[in-house]
């Protein structure tokens, strides 16, 4: 009768622990993000936009730009003409010194000005990707969503680029 008892109570411990492993078994999915962020319609939209504002910002500085080799080349005429004293040609010079501190000063305030107008245009979208994501995940009881481009190895799992993509409106 022990041993009867045992083995029931054996039994039972074994359907519940493999009840429970099959409960909670783990699914991994994978998306290609270079695949969907793309072809996202605010993206584009936002991409042409840095591209736009960047041209304008290039725009200035080759003006400056000009305007100091024009500067320059007055400078440089000048002191062939013999035209400018020894004190003038280092105003001229110092002048000079400036324009072009201001010039770099001003590309590198270029610089962070379009990587701050990007990261401004791009944080919604990555956000709107996000969510797309945990809503495709949640949906489909995944466990984890990786971007394949980081997976070492795979043999198999769940594609769930085009979820992702039906989840933010975007057509295949």
């Amino acid at each position: 009768m022990k041993n009867i008892q045992k083995l029931l109570v054996l039994v039972v411990m074994l359907l519940v622990v493999s009840w429970s492993q099959n409960s909670y078994a783990q699914q991994i999915a994978y998306i290609e993000a270079e695949a969907i962020v793309p072809e996202m319609a605010a993206y584009k939209r936002a991409k042409s936009e840095v591209e736009a504002y960047g041209k304008q910002l290039q725009k200035v500085l080759e003006q400056k730009q000009a305007d100091m080799e024009a500067y320059y080349k007055e400078v440089m005429d000048s002191i062939k003409r013999g035209l400018m004293t020894p004190k003038q040609q280092q105003e001229a010079e110092a002048k000079l010194q400036r324009m072009q501190a201001d010039l770099q000063k001003d590309a590198m305030d270029a610089e962070k000005k379009l990587a701050q107008k990007e990261s401004e245009l791009t944080k919604p979208i990555y956000e709107a990707f996000n969510q797309a994501i945990s809503k495709v995940a949640k949906e489909n009881n995944y466990t984890y969503v990786l971007d394949k481009k980081f997976m070492l190895y795979s043999a198999g799992g769940i594609d769930a680029t085009e979820k992702v993509k039906t989840a933010l409106g975007i057509s295949w």
